[in-house]
């Protein structure tokens, strides 16, 4: 019987890649995420990534969605530096972890306008 182990070798790039999935689904650059702050660990469940937003949707909006589910700590809805439009993704921290999976469970899969929106907990992933 034969065995055969492979390795993954690291992918090699030669700057910025274009990603038009709508914004990342994970950090696998900077840690800890850009809503993390004080205290928080990489392994907290409060921080929500949110994907596929309008684009037309505002911060106010955004925080409004999401506030109605509990107290938020932060959130940011990511936007072109130079153009001012969304991106069409954001992050959410709430302060109690029960309200983020309850942000999770309720508006995970809400149709707004066009879009589908996706929320999940956002994991920072360190490569070593």
């Amino acid at each position: 019987m034969v065995m055969i182990i492979s390795t993954m070798e690291p992918q090699v790039s030669n700057g910025p890649t274009s990603n038009t999935s709508n914004g990342p689904s994970s950090n696998n650059r900077n840690c800890p995420s850009p809503m993390q702050t004080g205290a928080a660990t990489d392994d907290s469940k409060t921080n929500l990534i949110v994907n596929y937003l309008p684009q037309n949707m505002t911060q106010e909006e955004f925080r409004s969605l999401f506030g109605s589910i509990g107290e938020i700590e932060s959130c940011k809805l990511v936007r072109d530096k130079i153009t001012g439009q969304s991106l069409g993704y954001g992050f959410v921290n709430y302060i109690d972890p029960k309200d983020a999976e309850k942000a999770i469970n309720t508006l995970n899969g809400l149709r707004l306008q066009t879009k589908t929106i996706k929320a999940t907990v956002y994991f920072c992933f360190r490569l070593l």
